[in-house]
């Protein structure tokens, strides 16, 4: 039965006063009514991105990076850990920024990034016996590491500071790091399976053995600088940037295979960098 015949129905009966009427009336259309006006607010077509927003750019970056072992022994307690020195690298790549106000912005973009550090293990004798056979007793390892980073990360601008049109900047994000390269430099010192002591020596070898470098890493990343307008479409831009790796672990030895015999890990390592960009906006 529709809402019309209930009201025929309801006018034909004397004991039904007015306002009753009225309120049934207005239960019957206030469905509809709330149902329209939701409708009405939805947008007519999804947002569009404004082009005139998206600054790109690119930019070189001289750096150094090292490897931090998160602490002093492996999980094991088998082997002490120590980060060995750092590496000079450089890294290059494509910015984008999108500035959603006037002076926030969304900024990504992608860059190849080598990379590495030096880290040292040493057997702990006072834990296990030294002269065991398949053991190794001490590691070198300088690796050689490239990535293919994506960041993602949210900047602030500061207004004209002066007539020159001069603008600082800080940024905070992730980067997605995505490993491309994966070689070392070592010196492993070991007891084979008879127990006699062995030294072996690689130059710049590609790292083999399922999952010996992490595929993909997680970076925090932080960074500030200045930008600088040339001409009206072109600014100079520079920034020290700092990132930190916090996932997953950074190497894994004891899964290479470089023909030595025996295993060992060197535990948690996160893989550091600090670099300084230069680069131009068009």
């Amino acid at each position: 039965m529709t809402w019309p015949i209930i009201f025929g129905i309801l006018l034909r009966r004397n004991d039904v006063n007015m306002k009753t009427i009225i309120f049934l009336f207005l239960l019957a259309i206030l469905p509809g009514f709330l149902i329209a006006q939701e409708y009405s607010e939805l947008p007519t077509a999804p947002p569009r991105i404004d082009i005139k927003k998206i600054h790109l750019g690119l930019y070189i970056a001289p750096d150094v990076s090292w490897m931090h072992p998160t602490a002093s022994k492996s999980d094991d307690g088998k082997y002490y850990v120590n980060n060995n020195g750092g590496k000079a690298g450089y890294m290059w790549g494509l910015m984008l920024d999108y500035y959603f106000a006037q002076n926030y912005c969304f900024a990504t973009g992608f860059d190849l990034n080598t990379s590495g550090g030096k880290i040292a293990t040493t057997y702990n004798t006072n834990q296990v016996n030294s002269g065991a056979a398949s053991t190794v007793l001490n590691t070198n390892f300088n690796y050689n590491l490239k990535y293919l980073d994506i960041p993602f990360a949210l900047k602030l601008r500061s207004d004209q500071l002066n007539k020159d049109g001069l603008k600082i900047y800080g940024q905070i994000g992730l980067t997605l790091a995505i490993n491309v390269s994966k070689k070392a430099t070592y010196t492993v010192n070991y007891n084979d399976e008879n127990g006699n002591n062995q030294t072996l020596q690689g130059t710049n070898e590609k790292l083999t053995g399922t999952l010996a470098t992490s595929p993909v890493m997680l970076q925090m990343n932080l960074g500030g600088g200045i930008e600088y307008p040339i001409s009206p479409k072109l600014h100079f831009y520079t920034g020290l940037f700092f990132n930190n790796s916090f996932l997953p672990n950074t190497v894994s030895p004891k899964n290479y295979d470089l023909g030595y015999k025996g295993s060992f890990t060197d535990g948690y390592v996160r893989l550091n960098n600090i670099a300084l960009r230069l680069g131009l906006f068009f």
